[in-house]
């Protein structure tokens, strides 16, 4: 695979998110760059990135800690990265699985993000944050 297949950089893209490099993140966004977060759209990297480094903020902020890891997958029209958060609160761990969508231009550039939320991964994550007595 090459450094500069669309896979190769959706993977750099999701590791420097994994890693909450967010100046690393930047680098891969498109200026007109679209992230549809499932409530709203954002708009440019700046505000792409400041919604990843507040949900990382306020993780590391709530919980005892958080440990991000991504699975990229090819998929007919895109690229597919599999999000698992381990959440880990008060001797308790949960893990939260999303998934994003990429679309990048002929330059290397992420265009497009779709978020999605995978049938019952939200809820759960809930209830382990009432069972914690963390409120989002």
């Amino acid at each position: 695979m090459s450094s500069r297949s669309p896979s190769a950089i959706a993977k750099r893209f999701a590791a420097a998110l994994d890693h909450c490099d967010f100046a690393e993140a930047t680098r891969y966004l498109s200026p007109d760059c679209q992230y549809q977060t499932g409530h709203e759209e954002l708009i440019g990297p700046t505000a792409i990135v400041a919604s990843y480094r507040e949900s990382a903020e306020w993780g590391s902020r709530t919980l005892d800690q958080v440990v991000y890891e991504s699975e990229v997958e090819e998929t007919g029209d895109g690229l597919s990265v599999l999000y698992t958060d381990r959440v880990i609160h008060h001797g308790q761990m949960h893990e939260y699985h999303s998934r994003q969508h990429l679309w990048l231009n002929e330059a290397g550039q992420v265009v497009r993000i779709v978020h999605e939320e995978i049938p019952g991964e939200r809820e759960q994550l809930d209830e382990f944050f009432a069972k914690c007595g963390i409120r989002r």
